[in-house]
């Protein structure tokens, strides 16, 4: 167990509406603002993080993120990020993260990385704060983070590393700033515009999830034309398997990989939640 510190506040994230469905790293210009200290957040984390930079400004404490890519970042960077600092070849005693299929290894003296697509800062609600740890700045940020709709994620060892947790509904203090700081609806139109269109496009399946009704279950002792798409589609996304049509061991245990990978039920049957993971664009 991490040691207790005064700045312990956890608080799982609400995804705001217009990110459901949402391919993390890969969101639309639409989606995101620039901050005035360089990179860009998700808009309604821009509004909370503005809100709170001016509330530090203000009793003398400055607020900014480490880098331009300490705060959203793409698929493709966090790619890179990600092959930076994780291996394959073996280290041992080392921590480990799987992705694509295969066992990557942490080099020594670099720090943890979210695997690409499973980071917050790839949906743009994750910032990394410069000097986070200096003693006036960490005060500051744990009397009022609460209150601008942040949160920490991973204590104690990433004091830098908070979250907008708030989803739509804004925290007074940010509906204050809001309220002072009108922005032109032309941009991204107005507040219910913008939550009437998220809510059509979050009811609106994916075309993985379309493609995957009509596709039927299949298991071990299977033949066909419909394992050999599968088996392709498994090894596209880096399980690779030999697309024989033909549903064995091996095949089954690619796919109970890949289920595991997926945060799916481990079956090594392919349901239509599989397929329709299998369906969806590689690396996403």
């Amino acid at each position: 167990m991490g040691k207790k510190v005064a700045w312990d506040y956890i608080v799982p994230v609400t995804l705001p509406v217009s990110l459901k469905n949402v391919q993390p790293g890969k969101l639309h210009e639409s989606l995101l603002r620039s901050i005035p200290q360089g990179g860009k957040l998700h808009y309604l984390a821009a509004d909370a993080w503005n809100a709170m930079v001016e509330a530090a400004a203000a009793a003398g404490v400055e607020l900014k993120p480490t880098s331009s890519g300490d705060t959203y970042r793409s698929y493709d960077k966090q790619l890179a990020g990600f092959k930076q600092r994780y291996q394959l070849e073996k280290i041992a005693g080392t921590s480990t993260k799987s992705f694509e299929g295969k066992t990557w290894y942490l080099k020594r003296g670099m720090a943890m990385l979210a695997t690409p697509g499973r980071s917050q800062h790839n949906l743009g609600l994750a910032i990394d704060v410069h000097s986070a740890s200096e003693k006036k700045r960490i005060n500051w940020l744990i009397a009022n983070v609460e209150k601008f709709g942040w949160s920490w994620e991973v204590v104690p060892s990433e004091p830098w590393h908070i979250r907008y947790v708030c989803g739509d509904e804004a925290p007074q203090a940010v509906k204050e700033y809001n309220a002072r700081n009108p922005k032109d609806a032309p941009l991204y139109g107005t507040v219910s515009e913008q939550k009437a269109a998220a809510v059509v496009k979050a009811n609106t399946p994916p075309p993985n999830i379309v493609a995957a009704k009509g596709k039927s279950d299949i298991n071990i002792g299977n033949r066909g034309t419909l394992v050999k798409e599968a088996q392709s589609l498994l090894t596209k996304h880096g399980y690779v398997c030999k697309s024989d049509g033909d549903f064995g061991p091996k095949t089954s245990a690619r796919v109970k990989k890949f289920q595991e990978d997926r945060k799916l039920q481990v079956t090594g049957t392919i349901d239509s939640k599989t397929w329709a993971e299998l369906l969806g664009e590689v690396c996403c």
